[in-house]
């Protein structure tokens, strides 16, 4: 046990393991996919140790705060624990310390200018969710701002302010005492207003507007160059993440010929990762926006053996394949999914999960016709209980 270095463990909802030394959290999300695979009564499959981080602190470059009101102020941050109710918060140790600042920065802005805050309740109010992404390689901010109705009164001019303060936010990350030292100064390159008037839990609705700047932002992973919207599915772990691909190409283990599908491709960073080594990769997406992103990358990087399919996996697989990669959202995948993997005659299955018990489900699935030979998993959200783990399956 250790004391927890957030002020807000216990109370936010958003870390569960702060109290546990660092080395302990990787054995225990280790024991855990071996504990899942039990379950499911699959046997002898090597289960290897977690890959940990150097320094498993402030690595998201993603923040999404829902808003609420609360004694007549705005609450900004992540929800208490098994609630609605929100956590203002006002540092965070795990999220890019320049997010956590611009949006107490925003939050003030907000309150001045006396904007509502979304009740679910009551389906009223103005603010729903402010959000920022991060580019860690390239320095460069994306924000939102998610309004339940047409639009912010003068959301050009809050957006000016917002961008204004830009120093200000620079100056609040740079000074903290416990941050660690901070040289660079990110920029914010654009502020998008998302309209979402839908009841329920969904964070983002269909109709952007840009209030500032560019409506994506770049990153880079490995040598890839990548655009990312307010909406776009990217790996809110970077380092790990290049960690998990890196494995997903080894596992791979690609001649240069071979037909590879990339199935729940997202803006098709996995496609990426092996298209120099492959002889064509098929990437699938439900989501046609997501598509449309992974595109807009491909001529971004002039890659020419990729094509995107949107669809269904069960709609749209190919009849044939040699390789396929598998990373399917906590769910994990359909039986029709897994039926059209089996139907195409892959050699091999790669399976990137976010949740060891429904890995361990398709796993057992998949292992009539497949081996499991290793499972690799992968800390991707140290302070958390969320596991991430990289499986490589053989035709048997």
């Amino acid at each position: 046990m250790t004391k927890p270095r957030c002020p807000y463990f216990g109370t936010c909802g958003g870390c569960q393991l702060q109290h546990l030394a660092y080395d302990e959290q990787l054995s225990l999300k280790t024991r855990s996919v071996r504990e899942r695979l039990d379950e499911q009564g699959l046997a002898g499959i090597e289960v290897r140790p977690i890959l940990g981080m150097e320094d498993p602190w402030f690595y998201r470059n993603k923040m999404q705060f829902p808003i609420r009101e609360q004694n007549n102020h705005l609450q900004m941050g992540y929800f208490r624990a098994k609630t609605h109710e929100v956590v203002n918060i006002k540092e965070c140790y795990i999220q890019d310390p320049f997010l956590t600042e611009i949006a107490q920065i925003a939050r003030k802005i907000f309150e001045e200018r006396g904007l509502s805050a979304y009740d679910e309740k009551t389906g009223k109010g103005l603010l729903r969710h402010f959000i920022g992404r991060s580019g860690f390689r390239t320095n460069e901010i994306l924000l939102g701002i998610v309004v339940n109705g047409k639009g912010l009164p003068s959301g050009f001019t809050v957006a000016d302010e917002i961008k204004k303060q830009e120093r200000l936010m620079h100056r609040l990350a740079t000074r903290h005492d416990d941050y660690p030292e901070l040289t660079k100064k990110p920029r914010i390159v654009g502020i998008v207003q998302n309209v979402n008037t839908n009841r329920g839990n969904m964070i983002l609705g269909q109709h952007n507007t840009k209030l500032f700047g560019s409506s994506f932002m770049r990153e880079k992973l490995g040598k890839y160059s990548f655009r990312v919207h307010l909406s776009s599915f990217f790996q809110v772990n970077p380092i790990q993440a290049e960690k998990i691909y890196d494995l997903v190409r080894r596992y791979a283990d690609l001649a240069g010929t071979e037909v590879v599908v990339d199935a729940y491709a997202g803006i098709g960073t996995i496609a990426f990762w092996l298209a120099n080594k492959a002889g064509s990769v098929i990437g699938i997406e439900e989501r046609e926006e997501a598509v449309k992103d992974a595109n807009e990358n491909i001529r971004l990087n002039s890659l020419t053996n990729i094509t995107m399919k949107a669809g269904l996996i069960e709609k749209v697989f190919p009849k044939v394949a040699d390789v396929v990669i598998l990373d399917p959202p906590r769910g994990g995948c359909s039986d029709k999914a897994l039926q059209s993997v089996v139907r195409s005659g892959a050699r091999k299955i790669v399976y990137v999960s976010c949740n060891p018990e429904t890995l361990a489900r398709d796993l057992k699935t998949l292992s009539a016709l497949y081996k499991v030979e290793l499972i690799q998993p992968v800390d991707m959200f140290p302070q958390t209980s969320h596991i991430e783990a990289v499986a490589k399956l053989s035709r048997r």
